[in-house]
């Protein structure tokens, strides 16, 4: 196997184990989100048990944590010569996904209360990364 063909494959399972990695963090929080979101939507936040709100405080926080290393990783990753520019896309893309993700983290406070500007900002920023970032994984799959 040559060196290109070997940082091919290197590359794949980078991307492989990213994109499972954020597969399985989103099956984690997204029932939690929809908990949270739904309390936000009704103004009852301080509704929720305070048992299973301290938990999602603490799982935001490290699904955020997992995410920034995860945009690590992709940042060092070494992609193919012909794939530079949309892996650079999206690393970015990924950057600003993790963003959105340590804004809604942030927006969940200690005294059971959620900053609903910041969480609504921090909600459209993911959606908007997310989906970019789904194009630019369709495009790398193409190119492969």
């Amino acid at each position: 196997m040559t060196q290109a063909q070997k940082r091919a494959v290197q590359y794949s399972q980078l991307i492989s184990r990213v994109v499972s990695t954020i597969q399985e963090t989103q099956d984690l929080l997204n029932p939690e989100f929809e908990v949270l979101r739904k309390a936000l939507d009704r103004d009852q936040v301080e509704k929720v048990d305070p048992v299973r709100y301290k938990r999602y405080k603490h799982d935001f926080e490290k699904g955020t944590e997992d995410y920034q290393k995860l945009a690590t990783q992709l940042k060092k990753g070494k992609a193919p010569a012909r794939m530079m520019g949309t892996h650079l896309s999206l690393v970015s893309t990924f950057s600003k996904y993790v963003d959105g993700c340590q804004m809604m983290s942030e927006s969940i406070n200690d005294d059971q209360t959620i900053d609903r500007q910041k969480f609504d900002d921090a909600e459209k920023i993911q959606d908007e990364n997310m989906d970019k970032f789904s194009k630019l994984m369709q495009k790398l799959t193409q190119m492969g």
